[in-house]
């Protein structure tokens, strides 16, 4: 089958989520390249505002975009999503609506096969996994995990660039953030 077929059918599968899908505005799985190396996940609702890698000015879609760009990775080189494909957090959500998107991700998930998932903050880390993390010693490592792909755990977005807007260049969480990128451009370049 088509990709673009089955990525319509995700979107509308999605967009019948009920009460989860603010039915004025179009279903947005995500933004980028749907067939890049790295695959960014995270529950913020900032990171894309179209499939174009738009974002809005000051997000954490901008900040995670131009630290992309200082450690070249380029924008064909990644795909942004988020869990909820919505304005709600996953924690937010119902039981059976989690599953739901669970299943949902791992059709995206599949669609894209990418090389490397960024897992961005420990909740969404536990998503992926499935399991409960030690997110201080887990972060920044690159871990094996389903069909020759891998995950790299860091700093949800919005809470590095919050970290960085308090406490200027030298904020320790949005180094790290910086620092586990170069992880991830070193971890697709060096396959």
């Amino acid at each position: 089958m088509d990709k673009d077929i089955l990525w319509d059918e995700l979107k509308f599968e999605i967009g019948t989520i009920e009460g989860l899908i603010d039915k004025s505005k179009n279903v947005l799985l995500g933004s980028g390249n749907q067939e890049g190396e790295i695959l960014f996940i995270g529950d913020s609702n900032d990171l894309y505002v179209d499939e174009r890698l738009k974002v809005n000015a000051s997000s954490a879609g901008e900040f995670l975009i131009r630290l992309c760009d200082i450690v070249d990775i380029t924008p064909d080189e990644y795909y942004i999503t988020n869990l909820t494909k919505s304005n709600y957090k996953y924690r937010e959500l119902m039981e059976k609506e989690q599953e739901i998107l669970r299943e949902y991700l791992d059709m995206q998930i599949a669609l894209i096969n990418p090389k490397l998932i960024i897992a961005m903050g420990e909740d969404v880390a536990e998503i992926i996994l499935e399991r409960k993390i030690n997110f201080l010693k887990e972060r920044g490592k690159v871990q094996e995990w389903k069909g020759n792909i891998k995950v790299l755990i860091t700093y949800d977005a919005d809470f590095a660039k919050k970290s960085r807007d308090n406490g200027g260049k030298k904020s320790k969480v949005a180094l790290d953030f910086w620092n586990d990128l170069k992880i991830a451009k070193e971890s697709i370049s060096g396959e």
